[in-house]
Parts: structure tokens; sequence; C-alpha cells
């Protein structure tokens, strides 16, 4: 027999006392009830932030990580561009066959006077037109061999300015043909020019 039964049957209290006590006792539980589901509820979105924010943590290690790989892998390519350009570089001859290859910031076309073996060398793929140095803006311009060229273009292809990878031209082309720049200044000489009042 429960205490609300003992109570009844001793006449301390009555059956009405009793319903509003009931009442009370239901209103207690569904509240309760309620605050309960609430904190389950609190407690999911709280778990599930804690997950989204471990998980948005592994992301950003990740990433840095990736990150900082890429730039170590970039600087090891640096390194070694500089070291092959540093290694097969040829000291830079002055000569008579006039030579354009393409300025270090990509700009524009830069005149030059080489050699004809060198000339002869960079046509046909020997030899390749490099620059060397920490920018592009205060080039040291280099000449490199094939083999060392074939290793630029692979790592940082930016650093060729002229390098002939298909190979030897053919033997008849007349621009193949080497010339003095002597004897075209002699031709200019004697030939007027017909565009000197432009100038």
């Amino acid at each position: 027999m429960s205490l609300r039964d003992q109570l009844l049957k001793a006449g301390l209290t009555d059956k009405k006392k009793v319903r509003r006590a009931n009442r009370d006792l239901k209103k207690a539980r569904k509240k309760d009830q309620g605050a309960r589901e609430a904190a389950a509820v609190v407690r999911q979105r709280e778990q599930a932030a804690r997950k989204a924010a471990a998980q948005a943590l592994a992301e950003k290690a990740r990433a840095e990580r990736a990150a900082a790989l890429a730039a170590r892998e970039a600087a090891e390519k640096r390194r070694l561009v500089k070291r092959l350009l540093r290694t097969w570089a040829l000291p830079e001859r002055s000569g008579t066959q006039l030579f354009f290859h393409r300025a270090a910031d990509g700009r524009g076309i830069v005149r030059c006077m080489f050699p004809e073996s060198i000339v002869y060398d960079l046509r046909r793929g020997r030899l390749a037109v490099a620059w060397a140095g920490l920018h592009p803006a205060e080039p040291d311009i280099v000449l490199v061999r094939h083999e060392a060229a074939r290793r630029v273009a692979e790592l940082e292809p930016g650093r060729l300015l002229f390098w002939n990878a298909e190979g030897a031209p053919d033997d008849d082309d007349p621009a193949e043909q080497p010339y003095d720049m002597g004897a075209i200044a002699d031709a200019r000489e004697r030939v007027p020019d017909r565009w000197s009042w432009l100038r």
C-alpha cells in the first residue's frame, strides 16, 4: 500500500488533494523529461560542434603541412636549378653574330652578339640561353649545355630564354647560314636608308 493510500485511509487527506498532487507530479515528470530531452539535444549539438572543430583543425593542419611541403619542394627545385646553372654555365663570349632571345621577365626580346660557333650550337640545340640569379628583373644570362637545359626545363622552364629542344634545323635553311655583321654594316653605309627621314 502506497503512502497516499495510507493517508487516505487514515483520513489525513482527501481525494481532491491527492488528484492535485498527482497532477503536480505528472507536470514535474513532464518538465523533467523535456529538460532531459533538451539536455540530450544540447549534448548532441556540442558533440557535433566539437567533432566539426576537430575536423576543421585537422584539415587546417593538413593544408599547412601540404603548403610547407610544397614550399620545401619549390626551394629544393630552386637550389637544384641554381646549382645546375652554376655548374654547367659556359663563359659568355662576345662575337659578330647577331642573336635574339626572350627577356628574363618575359616582356620582350633581347638582342646580343655571340661568336658564330655558339650561335650554331644554339640553333642546333646543343646549347641554351638561361638566366641565373635571384630575380628576372636583374638576370645573369648564362649559356648551358643541352643536358643541363633538359633538366632545367623539367624543373623550372621559365629559366630558359632560348633552347631549341626539337633539334637541329635543316642545313639548307637560309636562316641558318652565318652572316658577318661587319659586312652588313658596310652594306648599310653603301646603300642609303630610305627610312632615315623618319628618325
